[in-house]
């Protein structure tokens, strides 16, 4: 019976630690899961239960600290399983999670309401009924954990005759264990949000090409459904005779043919198509996703670094933010072209705001955030 408890808890620990791990290399996007989630349960009350909406708008303004808070339990209870710490409290806590993350991805599932739970962050994608069959799975080799658990218990005996039990306490190398994997988790959050992602899931990562994530990795195949004399027929090619009347087409392999990026597009302000700019040249690009976030400090690196970079190489400014834009470009100094984008694009190319990309005919040669900007030689480097 121990060594199925010990088993089993290991195997849901180790998809705690998995899953963990990739959300505090990027507690940015679980916080965009988690507003996303306060937002569509915030509309579906909206109207109905006043205080439930506030109450979710008010968690979704909390979304951050609520990623990094979520992100490192789940990591250092995956070690607790894992080591056996703690273990009536660990079981009990991944029991709670598992049971409010079941309710959620089965909302979602039920619903449609979210269709990435970011379970895995963006390194593994889950479909709404498999992230809750996920859960579901992981539930049940819990609770089978619980059930073939044995107590862990020293009896003693007193002076005076009778017997108590003393519960064992934790080895000293376990909770050395714990305080460095809290340590890791909370580091590497922090290390993420005043840097970059150590580890790029986003399909914007260092050497990929832009261009190429444009187009489909495999062409579309498509069948197409004629009708002839109230007959109705499939065909994989379209019919030449021209007596079959068209019906529908449908693609058959749509998963499989979709783009990684459909939606990067780069503008000017009149929505006139610039895209081809960040794919035919070498390019340095400034992201902005929000004006207001900007402190007056990273306004200056950045300006001094486009300012060490003129006559080097193009630069260029995309921004999704749409309000005043041109007025922030005067008062920031920066002298160089800019260009919008959507939001989530932006978000999605570089975890900072500014943060700073450098392109080659589309090939992403280097990433940074504004807290550590490119001197003149990196850039050189990665150019030659």
């Amino acid at each position: 019976m121990k060594n199925l408890y010990r088993f089993l808890a290991i195997i849901v620990g180790l998809v705690f630690i998995a899953s963990g791990l990739v959300k505090v290399d990027d507690p940015t996007g679980t916080a965009i899961k988690f507003e996303e989630y306060f937002h569509v349960f915030a509309d579906d009350v909206s109207g109905t239960i006043g205080f439930l909406e506030s109450f979710f708008l008010f968690l979704a303004d909390w979304s951050m600290p609520m990623s990094i808070l979520f992100s490192s339990f789940e990591l250092v209870l995956g070690v607790a399983l894992v080591i056996g710490f703690k273990e009536k409290f660990s079981l009990r806590a991944t029991l709670a999670l598992l049971l409010f993350f079941g309710l959620l991805t089965f909302y979602s599932a039920w619903f449609n309401k979210v269709t990435d739970c970011g379970c895995f962050g963006d390194a593994i994608k889950f479909t709404p009924w498999g992230s809750f069959t996920k859960d579901l799975v992981l539930l049940v080799l819990l609770l089978g954990a619980m059930a073939f658990k044995p107590k862990k218990t020293i009896t003693q005996y007193g002076m005076y005759g009778g017997s108590y039990t003393v519960k064992k306490a934790a080895p000293a190398w376990k909770s050395m264990i714990m305080i460095i994997a809290s340590a890791f988790a909370l580091g590497t959050c922090y290390y993420a949000l005043n840097h970059l992602p150590p580890v790029d899931f986003r399909p914007y990562k260092i050497g990929a090409n832009i261009q190429k994530m444009m187009s489909p990795e495999v062409p579309c195949e498509s069948v197409y459904y004629m009708e002839k004399d109230g007959e109705e027929k499939m065909f994989t090619n379209y019919p030449t005779d021209p007596s079959w009347k068209f019906v529908r087409m449908e693609i058959t392999n749509e998963e499989e043919c979709k783009s990684l990026i459909p939606d990067y597009y780069i503008s000017n302000a009149e929505g006139e198509d610039f895209t081809a700019l960040t794919t035919n040249a070498k390019r340095l690009l400034v992201i902005v996703q929000n004006v207001s976030e900007i402190e007056k400090e990273e306004v200056e690196s950045v300006r001094q670094m486009l300012r060490s970079m003129e006559g080097t190489i193009e630069t260029m400014v995309i921004t999704s933010d749409a309000n005043n834009f041109e007025q922030f470009m005067h008062d920031s100094k920066w002298n160089v072209p800019f260009y919008y984008a959507d939001a989530t694009v932006l978000l999605a190319m570089v975890r900072a705001n500014p943060g700073i990309l450098l392109i080659d005919n589309g090939t992403i040669l280097g990433k940074w955030h504004h807290n550590d900007i490119p001197t003149d030689d990196e850039i050189s480097q990665l150019l030659n």
